[in-house]
């Protein structure tokens, strides 16, 4: 008979006679589960700890953006306003509210003629602004900027010197603010004013949540042309 083994299996006390280093009556898989516990309630532990840790941080990432977006009317929103200017300037991207907004201020005597400015969609805002009444003759368009910036400076380099002195913006509502401060920069020359659209009858009444995705991603763009212009 030999003595006890303890070199098999440091920690672990075996008294098995033969050299398999088992305990008698104990199979090899039964000895590895019994070893394996402590390691997989630790995984557990971890994988647990990771998720609550991303739960966590989702739940602050839906807060901050909550908060972003309740706030946009206030941080994003400027629109000053002009009694009567020299052209309004309809931006592209967006042909549904932008032309009712154009068409109103158009028909309320705000300016005797509209400019298009925007790739993609500008002639299509051309046919749904004759649509609502406003004169072939007295819309122009420019279809080559793609970003705010262009539109600014194409809108500069297309209607300088046709007497110009004031305009007005028209845009999203969350849009206002960038797209006033971009213009200003690119033709401080003349007086800039804003018209805001939404979706709703009016602004209060409009439900942030429906242009969530497109109020964040200005936050984003905010920060992005001010850091590059």
């Amino acid at each position: 008979m030999r003595g006890q083994d303890t070199t098999r299996c440091p920690g672990l006390l075996l008294n098995s006679g033969d050299d398999t280093g088992l305990p008698q009556g104990a199979s090899g898989a039964t000895v590895f589960r019994q070893m394996r516990i402590p390691d997989m309630v630790f995984g557990r532990s971890t994988v647990g700890s990771v998720l609550a840790w991303i739960g966590g941080c989702a739940i602050v990432a839906m807060v901050f953006s909550a908060v972003l977006v309740c706030g946009a009317k206030s941080w994003l929103r400027e629109e000053p306003r002009l009694a009567h200017a020299d052209v309004i300037v309809v931006l592209g991207g967006e042909s549904g509210q932008r032309v009712i907004g154009a068409a109103e201020l158009y028909h309320a005597g705000a300016a005797p003629r509209v400019f298009v400015s925007g790739q993609g969609d500008c002639l299509l805002i051309e046919r749904r602004l004759v649509m609502a009444g406003v004169p072939a003759e007295r819309i122009g368009h420019e279809c080559v900027s793609g970003s705010t910036m262009e539109n600014a400076r194409m809108t500069r380099e297309t209607l300088a010197g046709q007497q110009v002195q004031s305009a007005i913006l028209v845009t999203s509502w969350y849009h206002t603010g960038r797209a006033l401060a971009v213009f200003r920069k690119a033709w401080p020359e003349i007086t800039w004013g804003a018209q805001g659209v939404f979706p709703g009858d009016t602004l209060a009444k409009s439900v942030p949540v429906y242009e969530a995705g497109s109020i964040l991603a200005e936050y984003v763009k905010r920060v992005w042309y001010a850091v590059r212009y």
